[in-house]
């Protein structure tokens, strides 16, 4: 029996890996869990525009990630019971300062052999009319997707629960027990061959409890935006310097995100409201068509390199860690899994793997 601790996307995509390789799963989380990070993630598969050049290691991972995704995409039902978009992101540039950045990023996209455009202003606002005119320039990355957290979290458990997988709840996590194949949680018991790791941002908790050891992570809140229009106002996923809107089916726009790093409070405050509906009115000419739907705010597990954390513990090999994703929880769900299942099943570990391992931190 393998135990996942937590039903995050991560801990999902961890059970339905190790199913589909014929291992007996349950995933224990809390009851009522709230102000999970996917609570607020928008759902973008866009490598290309979160890579930062310094993080080399971190977008080829992605890359492999987003080519599992594809592999999960080309499932009808998958396809259709997530919201599924196919459909290009768009770097916008408004400033001397963007422009350079763009210029930067295609040459490094290349030297990895990955082609991009750069459109001029009158290129942009022919893809994306309802853009402000005070577009300098854009990056047009393609073949990128777009899910809806929500409904592709709801598939997995079903996936999971189909394949035989056993969902549980118990009433605290924040601590548990693990000698000689036994999991002892705050209210309930459990046989574990091993125990996968997978609570976001609450996981360095439970493991400080647990284990007496730490990890440099802490928690991040984003706080994301929902709005609906008469029509739809965008084609492709938009990035500017401080925010994305993400169009969705239905003529509905998810805006995010913030980062503030301000412990475990959940809370939206006026100020991170006020910091995405000024971006707005500087970036769309008629915000006026904008209807406020919904705001959603989620806690993301935050590493002091950038760099998630996945693989099993010095102290205890039958420990696997699998957070820190901070942003791209969603994007680097499929290769967090497959790395799991090597660790579960005792595969030799690809060095480049080796890089996330919780190893780096001697723990």
């Amino acid at each position: 029996m393998i135990v996942v601790l937590g039903a995050g996307i991560i801990g999902l995509f961890c059970a339905l890996n190790l199913l589909k390789h014929g291992k007996e799963v349950k995933i224990i989380d809390v009851e009522n869990a709230k102000g999970t990070a996917s609570n607020a993630a928008v759902g973008m598969l866009a490598p290309l525009i979160e890579a930062r050049p310094s993080e080399n290691q971190l977008f080829k991972l992605m890359l492999e990630s987003k080519e599992i995704w594809d592999l999960f995409l080309k499932d009808l039902i998958f396809s259709k019971n997530t919201g599924l978009k196919h459909n290009s992101s768009i770097l916008v540039a408004q400033n001397a300062d963007d422009e350079e950045r763009i210029k930067f990023k295609k040459k490094f996209f290349k030297k990895l052999g990955f082609e991009t455009q750069i459109l001029n202003s009158s290129e942009t606002m022919e893809i994306e009319p309802n853009l402000n005119s005070n577009v300098k320039c854009s990056l047009l990355c393609k073949n990128h997707n777009q899910i809806e957290p929500i409904l592709l979290k709801k598939l997995l458990i079903e996936k999971v629960i189909n394949m035989g997988g056993d969902i549980r709840k118990v009433k605290n996590l924040d601590s548990f027990e693990f000698n000689d194949k036994k999991l002892n949680t705050y209210d309930k018991n459990f046989d574990a061959e091993k125990i996968i790791i997978a609570c976001g941002a609450w996981s360095n908790i439970i493991i400080e409890k647990s284990l007496a050891i730490s990890f440099p992570t802490r928690p991040i809140k984003g706080v994301s935006m929902l709005f609906s229009t008469d029509t739809q106002l965008f084609s492709n996923n938009i990035w500017f310097r401080n925010v994305y809107l993400a169009p969705r089916k239905n003529n509905l726009l998810a805006v995010g995100a913030t980062e503030d790093d301000k412990g475990f409070d959940k809370s939206i405050s006026l100020d991170e409201i006020h910091f995405i509906s000024k971006s707005l009115w500087e970036y769309l000419p008629e915000i006026e068509k904008l209807r406020f739907e919904n705001a959603f705010s989620g806690l993301r597990s935050g590493v002091i390199d950038g760099n998630p954390i996945i693989g099993e513990l010095k102290v205890n090999n039958n420990i696997i860690c699998a957070f820190g994703h901070f942003r791209h929880g969603i994007l680097l769900a499929p290769v967090t899994a497959k790395i799991v299942c090597n660790y579960v099943f005792g595969k030799k570990i690809e060095e480049r793997y080796n890089f996330f391992s919780p190893k780096r931190f001697n723990l």
